[in-house]
């Protein structure tokens, strides 16, 4: 079988021709369709024939390729071709010596090709093509769900069939015989592996040929090289430095995510690495120079290099010491956002503990506290923290060695809304160590995770098993969040918290951690010892900026108050503010010595002193005698 390759010439024809439609072009070279079927037909391929076929055309005219039997012959035709100087038919001494090399290429590459031409013809391709559909085709497309059901097909045909029912689901226009979403999403995956290579990583595996993939071309695309000056807007601190080589992709609007997407990629390395940025940072080229590039907040001593340094290391922006106030922005959520989005769940591992709820299992031999609150997340969802809390008498410890025990919890839990669908599924294995003389084990087991979920009424399911004892404790409950979320004044849940603590080397969405970067460890029935201490925490939305100041003016007022209605405490030992363009952070802490076990009120008022607008805000607790045996949180 001959194969030709010189300019689109056909040799089975005798003829030029031009490219057509049929031919596939692959890293810049045309291959005609006839070269495909004879094995030429992978990326690499193609670029290694594109650039030898350029030398080879260059230095002798056009080359002519036989293979027979898995030998690969290389030679050089048309007399005139060697016609290279004066008129002479002799070949120069260096087009000679790069001919040589040229063909020494060849049969190299070629060499390592034959193998796998032979193997084409006889037994079929090494790799499995459905393999390949799932793990790259299809890897940031296809739901957990239906990877599931695809993995566990057993023949072709199965596979092929879910694969074509795959596309026609996900077709724009079933209308039409083309499928436009299937040709859209090639198209994307061709562009990025032809434009955004990174050091023999796929264009499909980089940050930005996932986000091209998922998102598409964005509106607007800006690139900057090494070493431009920069000048920083406000928001990012104002000022100019020198930067790394970057880009600046902006969505109009991306489905699912929302309006106004701004993304950043930054090379540091300057390789041609570009990594999608969290901090706006990662592409001051001087941040490490002292006194290189500063902010405008910099220079009148609002902020520090050290600050800025600090929080970019931590990947947060939560406001560390010596960081202008204005970065305690939207970052965190920002950050948050991201992370939702990008990621998805994982396959469920706890299968039996989803059929526990599938099943409504309705005993409960393990039993365990479940609590909720919620705060502001995004334009279009709260953030709920999911807070679980199992008393260590009712689990099974298993021994180890050196004195310890262990008790091994696995949990599953799911938001279904009203109509059954599953908003949110997530599992995980919560192990708890007590020492031998009980020094750690006045400890309960504690477990949040912090979900985006959309206003409206919601199921939460939770299932735990003691993996020791295989006991079982169920969990059903309402989740009702405000129909809409806040546009005016308005509070958070008022978390009453057993502790509040200074969150280190942690931050959103790790347990327990809030936008303050302090973690606030809940209490899930509401009751305190007399000789410990209340925390409370909440958020403030919609309060009016003094435009002189850029800043809210509200007064916070928080009372207990006993069952009658008398205030027993007017202001909070302890108290910390932090103050974001969109909310305000509160955090207190109130001393409980001296009040008598009773039931009691908390009442949370809140004065918008710019719009002179107030909102209230109330929770119950109770207070009981010290004896209350009473885990502390895990920290």
């Amino acid at each position: 079988m001959g194969v030709f390759i010189d300019s689109g010439t056909d040799p089975r024809q005798g003829r030029n021709r031009l490219p057509s439609e049929s031919d596939r072009h692959v890293h810049g070279c045309w291959l005609p369709r006839w070269s495909q079927r004879a094995g030429l037909h992978r990326s690499t391929d193609a670029l290694w024939f594109g650039g030898l076929v350029m030398l080879s055309r260059r230095y002798c005219g056009f080359s002519l390729l036989q293979r027979s039997k898995g030998c690969v012959s290389i030679w050089c035709t048309r007399a005139s071709a060697f016609r290279r100087a004066a008129g002479t038919d002799r070949l120069l001494l260096k087009d000679a010596i790069m001919l040589r090399r040229i063909s020494l290429i060849f049969v190299i590459y070629l060499g390592l090709l034959t193998p796998g031409l032979e193997g084409q013809e006889g037994r079929g391709s090494k790799s499995d093509p459905f393999e390949k559909w799932l793990k790259e085709d299809v890897v940031y497309i296809i739901t957990p769900e239906e990877k599931s059901v695809f993995q566990k097909l057993a023949g072709p045909e199965e596979k092929e069939n879910f694969i074509e029912q795959f596309w026609r689901r996900r077709d724009t226009d079933p209308t039409t015989a083309d499928n436009e979403f299937k040709e859209e999403h090639y198209r994307r995956i061709a562009f990025a592996n032809e434009n955004f290579r990174d050091a023999g990583i796929p264009g499909w595996k980089t940050d930005r040929g996932r986000v091209y993939i998922v998102f598409g071309p964005p509106t607007s695309r800006e690139r900057y090289s090494a070493g431009a000056m920069h000048q920083r807007p406000l928001y990012e601190g104002g000022g100019s430095t020198r930067t790394y080589p970057f880009e600046k992709w902006y969505y109009n609007h991306v489905e699912g995510v929302g309006d106004g997407i701004d993304l950043e990629f930054v090379d540091p390395s300057m390789t041609g690495g570009f990594r999608l940025a969290l901090r706006p940072e990662e592409k001051d080229a001087l941040l490490h120079m002292p006194g290189g590039g500063q902010t405008f907040y910099e220079m009148i001593g609002q902020e520090t290099r050290q600050g800025r340094v600090r929080t970019m290391n931590a990947m947060r922006d939560l406001g560390a010491e010596g960081e202008g106030a204005y970065r305690k922005l939207s970052n965190p959520f920002i950050k948050l956002n991201t992370y939702f989005q990008v990621l998805r769940p994982p396959e469920i591992k706890f299968s039996d503990l989803k059929a526990s709820v599938q099943t409504r299992v309705t005993y409960n031999l393990v039993p365990f506290l479940v609590a909720n609150s919620y705060l502001l997340f995004n334009d279009k969802a709260f953030l709920v923290p999911i807070t679980v809390k199992v008393p260590k008498e009712g689990l099974t410890y298993k021994d180890l060695p050196g004195g310890l025990h262990r008790a091994t919890v696995h949990l599953y839990g799911s938001i279904q809304a009203i109509g059954g669908r599953i908003i949110h599924e997530f599992e995980d294995t919560i192990y708890h160590d007590t020492q031998e003389g009980g020094t750690a084990s006045s400890r309960d087991v504690y477990f949040q995770k912090q979900l985006p979920v959309p206003p409206g009424l919601y199921k939460l399911n939770i299932v735990i098993k003691d993996a020791e004892s295989g006991k079982l404790g169920v969990v059903e409950r309402k989740l009702d969040l405000p129909s809409r979320l806040p546009s005016d004044l308005a509070l958070s849940s008022l978390v009453l918290a057993d502790y509040i603590i200074p969150a280190e080397g942690e931050s959103l969405p790790d347990p327990f951690v809030t936008a303050m970067g302090w973690k606030v460890y809940p209490s899930l029935d509401g009751m305190f010892e007399s000789d410990r201490s209340l925390g409370i925490y909440f958020e403030i939305y919609g309060s009016a900026i003094d435009t002189s100041t850029f800043a809210p003016e509200v007064a916070v007022t928080a009372l207990i108050k006993n069952s009658e209605g008398a205030t027993l405490i007017d202001a909070p030992q302890q108290h910390k503010t932090v103050i974001l363009p969109d909310r305000v952070l509160i955090a207190l802490v109130f001393k409980l010595e001296g009040i008598p076990p009773s039931n009691y009120e908390l009442e949370v008022k809140v004065q918008d002193n710019i719009a002179n607008r107030e909102t209230v805000q109330k929770a119950f607790f109770r207070i009981v005698p010290e004896a209350k045996t009473a885990g502390n949180a895990q920290h």
